[in-house]
């Protein structure tokens, strides 16, 4: 059972999107808290058909907000052992704007009993989402002891299910969950977004890796080393460790967060930047207007064949 929780989130000057994110994320500590009651008896919630997939949201649509994007429902509640605690761990890097300011803002405002969750924010130089990363997860490993690790950005919004699907996984044996990710409807432009879908497979079993939402056993983490310290990709090299450790992993559409569609990113070659090289491909300005809700719908994702076979880059895919 898991009783002690981190939550890892790396930020470099992320003033203007770092409250969603906090905000986003002790929505679903309050909903993980809920399932269980706080009172040591698991609740159950209607199980998701193993069949099941999300539909995409057009723009525009109560389901394209940022907060709430294509969300499935979530499977069965998981048994989780209470009381559970959330340690949010924001690891503020080199950061010159309100990033922290706002963070704590936003955790203010969520209400949540200290008893329940925190956040602690640490700062430091790494330069790096590898190493912000693996700062943020160190300082958790070695002050709060959790027994389970999750990961996002502080430019992306979790579902409100995201924990309690990671712990109702965990709970059967798995040791790390990989969610999926898809940029913010309310920024993709719909060219862009045509061409990202196109080479992603938002399905059960999955092939991407995003740090944005993924969660890991703490003790697993620690076997494969944790995340390297690069400026990109420390969430493909740590999942590879995982491999190697004989970790039992397991993808899934059903915690599916939703990200930044900026194309100036912090990271060299991170998810802005592939976003950059597909607005290329589709004839985009390289500063793209957000859409209108004039504009049309996404387009539906049939078919959606494996983007190497599209696209010569692909970063986090």
């Amino acid at each position: 059972m898991i009783h002690r929780v981190a939550v890892v989130v790396p930020a470099c000057n992320e003033e203007q999107h770092v409250g969603r994110c906090i905000t986003s994320v002790a929505a679903a500590i309050a909903s993980a808290c809920a399932v269980t009651g706080m009172t040591g008896t698991p609740s159950r919630a209607t199980p998701l058909p193993s069949s099941a997939t999300p539909e995409p949201a057009g723009p525009g649509s109560a389901a394209a907000a940022p907060l709430a994007g294509a969300r499935p429902s979530p499977p069965a509640a998981p048994v989780v052992s209470t009381p559970l605690h959330v340690t949010v761990v924001l690891a503020a890097d080199a950061c010159t704007d309100r990033t922290v300011e706002r963070a704590r803002t936003a955790w203010a405002a969520s209400g949540l009993a200290a008893e329940v969750a925190r956040l602690e924010v640490v700062t430091g130089t790494w330069r790096s989402a590898g190493g912000a990363r693996a700062a943020a997860a160190s300082w958790a490993l070695a002050n709060s002891r959790p027994e389970w690790i999750a990961s996002t950005d502080a430019d992306t919004a979790v579902p409100a299910h995201w924990l309690t699907h990671q712990l109702g996984r965990a709970a059967h044996g798995v040791d790390a969950v990989l969610g999926t990710v898809e940029p913010d409807p309310s920024e993709c432009p719909v060219a862009v977004y045509r061409l990202w879908q196109r080479e992603h497979t938002l399905a059960e079993g999955h092939p991407h890796i995003h740090a944005a939402s993924m969660g890991v056993r703490a003790v697993c983490y620690e076997r494969a080393g944790g995340f390297p310290p690069l400026e990109c990709s420390e969430d493909e090299a740590l999942v590879a460790a995982l491999h190697r450790t004989g970790a039992r992993i397991e993808a899934t559409d059903r915690i599916r967060a939703i990200t930044s569609a900026r194309f100036e990113g912090r990271a060299e070659l991170g998810f802005a930047h592939h976003l950059l090289g597909l607005a290329r491909l589709a004839g985009q300005p390289e500063k793209a207007p957000r859409p209108g809700p004039a504009q049309p719908p996404r387009p539906e994702p049939a078919g959606r064949p494996n983007g190497a076979r599209f696209f010569a880059h692909r970063k986090n895919t």
